[in-house]
């Protein structure tokens, strides 16, 4: 029975100031989070029924280096945390990828190499913006060409020989976390910007029925991808992951189809499941 309660602060390391608005996440399972939940005004969070054990507790406010921690918590009591972000350290030096140079100091200059322009922050975004509606005029061709993988990786070189990096733009504006697709349509589009892991949290809660219709080994392969998504994004659910622990100790694509049928089936499936993580009324 999961009858345990978590609360806590999360706080300014420095100041001591609570933090409103931070994200926090707890691991319940192997492939299982609760959250994301906001901090309130206070810098306050609660979660209820949650089991009894050591957890993990992720936590990140823009601005703020993200922390991961365990916390111990026990069957019909609730446990009380509290966790200090350091602010972000501000990088000095520069940012070296193809056609882009960055020099970051007290505001960051970009440097691209396809036109010798020397930009600000603004500048770059609004020169990305351009470079995106260019090869996708509306938000539902971005997800288009983003849930096709060959289109998808053409269209990333073609922004790459352009000077436009998600990364690079993740890193100077502390969105680490934010899904690419959601940093590229949130440039052109003004979408908002979505985490990887509100995906997945959002994936897991609306998906039931769809993992509900796979065996219990299928629904294993899917959930692990999951997890692997939220730390690298949409290239990790194509197949040449499964070249990857935890999949090649279970043998691998050949192996692991058979829990969906066949190697055709687990590709429908993996397609699916990209459909879904961008679902268009989410997107």
């Amino acid at each position: 029975p999961q009858t345990a309660g978590l609360v806590g602060l999360v706080y300014h390391a420095q100041t001591g100031e609570p933090l409103p608005g931070a994200r926090v996440s707890v691991r319940v399972g192997p492939n299982q989070w609760r959250g994301p939940i906001l901090t309130n005004e206070e810098g306050r969070f609660r979660f209820e029924q949650l089991p009894a054990g050591s957890l993990q507790v992720s936590v990140d406010a823009p601005g703020f280096a993200p922390r991961a921690l365990r916390v111990e918590t026990l069957p019909d009591e609730v446990s009380e945390v509290a966790i200090p972000l350091k602010p972000a350290q501000k990088k000095g030096g520069k940012i070296r990828v193809e056609g882009l140079e960055v020099t970051i100091a007290d505001e960051a200059v970009f440097l691209v190499e396809a036109t010798g322009q020397q930009l600000t922050l603004a500048e770059y975004r609004d020169y990305s913006r351009l470079e995106v509606l260019k090869r996708a005029p509306t938000l539902r061709d971005l997800r288009a060409i983003w849930l096709d993988t060959d289109r998808r990786r053409a269209f990333l070189g073609e922004l790459a020989r352009s000077s436009v990096h998600p990364q690079v733009l993740a890193e100077v504006m502390g969105r680490l976390e934010a899904d690419a697709f959601d940093l590229l349509a949130h440039l052109a589009f003004g979408a908002p910007i979505r985490t990887r892991s509100e995906r997945a949290e959002a994936f897991l809660n609306r998906e039931q029925d769809f993992l509900r219709r796979h065996t219990q080994e299928a629904r294993w392969v899917i959930l692990e991808l999951l997890d692997k998504y939220r730390v690298g994004g949409v290239d990790q659910l194509e197949p040449e992951v499964f070249s990857l622990s935890p999949f090649r100790e279970k043998g691998g694509a050949v192996k692991l189809s058979r829990a969906f049928g066949d190697l055709k089936a687990m590709g429908r499936s993996l397609r699916e499941m990209r459909e879904r993580i961008y679902a268009e009324e989410t997107a």
